[in-house]
């Protein structure tokens, strides 16, 4: 469960970290954090600059996140959920909006994510329109897989467990292909893996789940519409040139990864962008 969220916020903003009559050395939880905002030249500083319970500031949080992006920093928070505390930071470069979650125990990238100003995001709109393929359409959830088996392997997963989507991914262990599908419903989570040449089954898992917030995020996923899985492809092997060894895909996060030789690539799936690109 969310504890309240401490928020930093509005246009181009120096952050000062108030905790009553604390010194720059007290800890903090994210419940008794305050943020107030005033004008700046575009930088993003915390005056006191006070360490949360786990040893991590939030000017070294924004540092590291303008260390990925480019830009200047115009929303801060620092939130936990499912026991995982970070620092969620929006970062504005006048024709792009990115936001990166770090996690606040090590200011590892947990989440990232990009948006073109409305401007870019006609101009994408117009070209779309215009491709007579209709290669940048976007589906439901449950078509974006009908051009690969992986459909096939998600429909087997589905008739030995009442759930909706919530990952599938194809893989490779000891020159043995597979599927992996994850499933979920209100009560429970399914796992299976598949061999990707008959569906066999290699391996199944059931675990008890009673997160019933984020089963019904993982629902409104489902509606929401998406590029294919072959869209997804082709962006990425145009992104990094070779042969895909392995794929997944994450409902709840709404992102395409794919491992190409020796490079993996994140697309977002909704926007159809190449968010990452590591080797």
């Amino acid at each position: 469960m969310k504890l309240n969220k401490n928020l930093l916020a509005g246009g181009v903003l120096a952050s000062v970290l108030v905790l009553g009559a604390c010194g720059a050395n007290t800890t903090a939880s994210a419940d008794d954090m305050e943020w107030e905002t005033e004008e700046s030249n575009g930088s993003v500083t915390v005056r006191d600059n006070a360490e949360t319970e786990l040893g991590t500031t939030a000017q070294e949080a924004v540092d590291k996140a303008l260390k990925e992006f480019e830009g200047t920093v115009t929303d801060v928070e620092y939130d936990e959920d499912e026991g995982v505390y970070y620092y969620d930071i929006e970062i504005e470069n006048g024709h792009e909006d990115f936001e990166v979650k770090l996690n606040a125990e090590d200011l590892s990238i947990i989440e990232q994510d990009l948006d073109r100003d409305d401007e870019d995001k006609e101009q994408t709109a117009e070209k779309n329109s215009n491709q007579s393929d209709g290669s940048n359409s976007r589906v439901k959830l449950s078509d974006a897989f009908k051009d690969d088996k992986s459909f096939e392997a998600i429909e087997a997963a589905q008739k030995r467990f009442d759930g909706i989507l919530e990952e599938v991914s194809y893989d490779e262990d000891d020159g043995v292909y597979y599927y992996e599908v994850k499933l979920e419903n209100k009560n429970e989570e399914y796992e299976v893996k598949l061999k990707a040449d008959d569906l066999s089954v290699l391996e199944e898992e059931h675990d008890n789940d009673n997160n019933e917030r984020g089963f019904k995020r993982l629902e409104a996923a489902q509606t929401e519409k998406i590029i294919s899985l072959k869209q997804a492809r082709e962006a990425a092997l145009e992104a990094a040139d070779g042969e895909i060894e392995q794929w997944e895909y994450d409902a709840d996060d709404f992102k395409y990864e794919f491992e190409i030789d020796d490079y993996e690539v994140k697309i977002n799936a909704k926007t159809g962008d190449v968010t990452e690109i590591d080797d």
